[in-house]
């Protein structure tokens, strides 16, 4: 990676041999391992120069990087050479834009890193607690601050329970036919139900997309964390690395030489969650719906191949963020939501005269 002045960083791929040429005012040129940086750095800046990588088919080494700077011919040109680790913060003090080299995800995924997930995490590791503690609080606080989303999504799951046996009496209704026109009247009819019943099928959705930037923020997160290295929980040796609890001797594709049992119990969890849910799922409505639900069950599967090589911390935390989840729509479901109230209440929404749209009032 390295940065222009006045232009931004830029960075050349790691995963082939490549070499580009430097052609501005170069502030700095960085070679970035996982946890740890080798950084040039002028504040006069390289006029012009070039680098390159290699990859190395060797058991001890992966790579090699080369440059070649141009520097004036006579006087001094001040430099410093930073060896050191991806630490955010440290390599922020340098105000040159270095802290761009530890990826915390692009766009919005960046700033849940730097501004949530990042600063709560801190703060508790402040307390000289274990890393595994310090992640399971997290999660905690976490999900104490997306609570509101969390019990929207839960009533609206709740009300699409309640209409289940309407939504039947509707696909029974065109069971069998499967032309458009059939298929548009049955779309017709589920939707002047939800309409009548003052019931939004997409008010469920919208908690979960607006919580989904903390989900894959995290998958940035815990990889890149320097704090978890070589930091050990329960029987994860390296919370930065995979927790193999059984060398299989041999590679299967996709899935790797061991078993990660973070991973397994993550994956577990998912399942359960998912049969949780899956109760308060109305009865398919629309043709292809009957995938969705095979794609649910899939997705557990699908993640035992992930993760099995990705950080123990975050499978963990994964697996945190389920067992909460699941105690979270334990306690709603027990002591916050009356299912026979939504019940009543939907029935008086399909008593009341409903209100013309300005479009229908114009029709």
């Amino acid at each position: 990676m390295y940065r222009y002045f006045g232009q931004g960083r830029d960075y050349i791929t790691e995963r082939s041999d490549k070499s580009e040429n430097l052609e501005g005012n170069t502030n700095w040129i960085a070679f970035k391992h996982k946890f740890f940086s080798s950084i040039l750095i002028s504040n006069q800046g390289f006029s012009s120069g070039k680098i390159e990588q290699k990859q190395l088919d060797s058991e001890n080494l992966t790579i090699s990087y080369a440059t070649n700077l141009t520097i004036p011919s006579v006087g001094d040109v001040p430099m410093k050479l930073f060896f050191g680790p991806n630490d955010y913060d440290l390599l922020k003090s340098y105000d040159n834009e270095m802290d761009g080299i530890i990826n915390l995800g692009w766009g919005i995924f960046g700033w849940v890193n730097k501004f949530m997930i990042g600063p709560i995490f801190h703060f508790i590791k402040s307390w000289g607690i274990s890393f595994g503690l310090v992640i399971l609080l997290l999660t905690l606080a976490v999900k104490i601050i997306i609570m509101p989303l969390t019990y929207k999504n839960y009533m609206s799951s709740a009300k699409m329970k309640v209409l289940k046996p309407e939504i039947s009496k509707i696909n029974a209704k065109y069971e069998g036919k499967s032309d458009k026109n059939t298929a548009m009247k049955k779309q017709q009819d589920t939707m002047a139900l939800y309409r009548q019943t003052g019931v939004n099928p997409m008010a469920g959705c919208i908690p979960v997309i607006i919580q989904m930037p903390i989900l894959f923020a995290v998958f940035r997160y815990f990889p890149a964390s320097l704090d978890l290295r070589q930091q050990g929980f329960l029987w994860a040796e390296d919370l930065s690395s995979f927790d193999s609890i059984l060398d299989l001797g041999f590679n299967i594709p996709f899935y790797g030489d061991h078993i990660s049992l973070f991973t397994l119990l993550m994956a577990a969890s998912t399942l359960f969650y998912t049969l949780m849910n899956s109760n308060q799922m109305t009865p398919a409505a629309q043709p292809g719906m009957p995938n969705m639900k095979v794609i649910m069950y899939m997705f557990p599967i699908m993640m035992i191949f992930f993760f099995n090589e990705y950080s123990s911390g975050l499978s963990y935390y994964y697996l945190c963020g389920n067992l909460m989840n699941m105690g979270i729509m334990w306690g709603i479901k027990k002591y916050m939501v009356d299912e026979e109230k939504i019940r009543l209440k939907i029935e008086s929404n399909k008593k009341k005269p409903r209100k013309k749209s300005k479009f229908q009032q114009k029709m």
